[in-house]
């Protein structure tokens, strides 16, 4: 297909090509890349490595992860040195390797060029990426996604974290790459450094719009980085005018060429305006449009009334006793969940979880219930029946760290247990416990999802079997809890430095408002909660 807007025609990238992709925070460039490498739901998205679909359809009809197509990219996160785990870089190359057939002698090629693409040669090897600095950590995860003899590099801000000479080595190797016949996406926030390198730039907007362009098409019409809600970069300004002057584009991509060519010109007069463009507002606002769109309609309300109104409805829950009322719990959560606009999708995995053992447990009662070895409908109903009145519950509980910063929550807990002006230091270890609970157990779910796209992602393999299950919680395990050790160390000083422990009084803040709509918000949880207690005794 050809240049311009691809909104609904598709994308064909070629071979030996470097494609840039540009775009404004938050238009979703990285959740792109992870479709494009079958680390997310493809949704929309239908991805195809030469004849290999990435995803296909399993013996039972299901989609699911095509190995083949894994094989055909190497991935580099955003955060890439997170992924390492192994004692030695020899083993971080040996293990991206892995998936390949290659000989030793092969591997050994592979790990040679890996580590000079980098800056190193072969003593690096027996190095442990944990005693490295952050720079070494991240040449040695960047030596991991070269080795391999993938035909794609699918690339999120590889330069990251590198200095202007890492920079450079990186560009080169890329270019090496390219002129091998291997493709490369490429996502970087670095414009003069990854503009120059590209044959084609995918500019890809807040609302999912997209538009595939040349690099010199870029320098005749600047503009369209503003259309996508970007600054135009003061360089490709000059650039731009120095192109319109008749300069060539290979001049006005090269930095000291085009600067040699700018004080060559005289009479010319080039003003930069620092002030927002109107394109550049429409982008912000669209960006803002989506975030409010996308809100939970219980964030406007304040969050002792939120929870109040949780622990109403929970309690006429557990009143429920029979699979009628069940039911009617059932539909009153679905629909307070549909009405707020709460999705527990991010949840999803421990839901199927809590499910599975709730129906497995209730089987192995149902059996072990009956002295004739048959099985007991009645032991399973009544085993099962209190496991579902906690998932109603849970379904509720899980919805409020989706509603409720933790901070809003510390500041109405502190306001609750405040007394003329002072908390008990019992108290405030009580809310801090509380508030931190809240607040990474969501980060370490992110964390663990983050390592189990980088064990897909270098692995190429999908956990099938006991084997494959136990490789892959080793794989994803030890940089996990690794991780761990990390982010614990860092809430230590921060706390530390926050005085906590040492301070006796509560951080003081902008006071939490009771309005008319809590007391509204309130009277229809007690409204359900006795409507549920009441059907429940009918």
């Amino acid at each position: 297909m050809g240049d311009g807007d691809v909104q609904g025609k598709g994308l064909r990238l070629e071979p030996g090509t470097i494609t840039v992709l540009l775009g404004p925070n938050g238009a979703g460039k990285t959740t792109l890349l992870e479709k494009i490498a079958g680390l997310r739901e493809p949704e929309n998205i239908q991805v195809l490595y030469g004849t290999d679909w990435l995803w296909k359809k399993g013996s039972l009809g299901r989609w699911q992860l095509n190995e083949e197509a894994l094989l055909q990219y190497s991935y580099c996160s955003q955060s890439p040195e997170d992924g390492l785990f192994a004692r030695s870089v020899r083993d971080e190359l040996d293990y991206s390797l892995r998936p390949y057939a290659l000989s030793e002698q092969e591997r050994a090629e592979r790990r040679d060029v890996a580590l000079a693409a980098v800056g190193w040669d072969s003593s690096w090897e027996t190095r442990d990426p944990y005693l490295m600095s952050g720079g070494e950590r991240r040449r040695a995860a960047l030596a991991s996604v070269f080795a391999t003899p993938a035909a794609w590099l699918l690339l999120d801000e590889p330069t990251a974290g590198l200095d202007g000479s890492g920079h450079e080595r990186i560009a080169d190797h890329l270019k090496q790459l390219r002129a091998e016949g291997r493709g490369i996406v490429l996502v970087s926030h670095d414009s003069d450094w990854a503009i120059p390198l590209a044959d084609r730039i995918l500019l890809w907007s807040a609302d999912g719009s997209a538009r595939l362009c040349g690099r010199d098409e870029l320098l005749a019409h600047p503009e369209w980085l503003e259309q996508t809600g970007m600054t135009i970069p003061n360089w490709l300004r000059i650039a731009h005018l120095l192109g319109q002057s008749g300069v060539s584009p290979e001049k006005g991509w090269n930095p000291q060429l085009a600067a040699a060519e700018w004080d060559s010109i005289s009479g010319m007069e080039f003003q930069m305006d620092k002030r927002s463009s109107g394109a550049e507002i429409v982008g912000k606002e669209a960006i803002k449009r989506i975030a409010k769109e996308k809100m939970h309609r219980l964030a406007g309300f304040d969050p002792r009334a939120v929870w109040l109104a949780y622990l109403l409805v929970s309690t006429g829950l557990f009143f429920l006793r029979d699979w009628v009322s069940m039911l009617v719990g059932a539909v009153v959560v679905a629909g307070l969940l549909i009405a707020g606009r709460i999705s527990l999708r991010k949840w999803q995995g421990l839901i199927v979880n809590y499910a599975i053992f709730s129906i497995v447990t209730s089987t192995i009662f149902a059996w072990g219930a009956s002295s004739g070895g048959g099985f007991e409908w009645e032991a399973f109903a009544g085993t099962l029946f209190p496991f579902a009145r906690t998932m109603l519950i849970l379904l509720l509980g899980l919805a409020i760290p989706l509603v409720m910063s933790p901070l809003s929550l510390r500041r109405s807990l502190e306001q609750l247990t405040t007394f003329k002006g002072k908390t008990p230091q019992g108290i405030q270890r009580f809310i801090l416990t509380v508030t931190l609970m809240m607040r990474f157990v969501p980060v370490l779910l992110e964390l663990w999802g983050r390592f189990a796209k980088i064990f897909l992602a270098r692995g190429k393999t999908r956990a099938r079997n006991p084997v494959a299950y136990g490789r892959k919680l080793r794989d994803v395990a030890i940089p996990f809890l690794l991780a761990l050790f990390r982010l614990g160390d860092e809430v230590a000083l921060a706390l530390e430095s926050r005085g906590v422990g040492v301070n006796p009084h509560p951080t003081r803040s902008v006071r939490l408002k009771w309005r008319m709509r809590d007391y509204g918000f309130t009277i229809g949880a007690i409204v359900l909660a006795v409507g549920l207690w009441g059907f429940a005794h009918r």
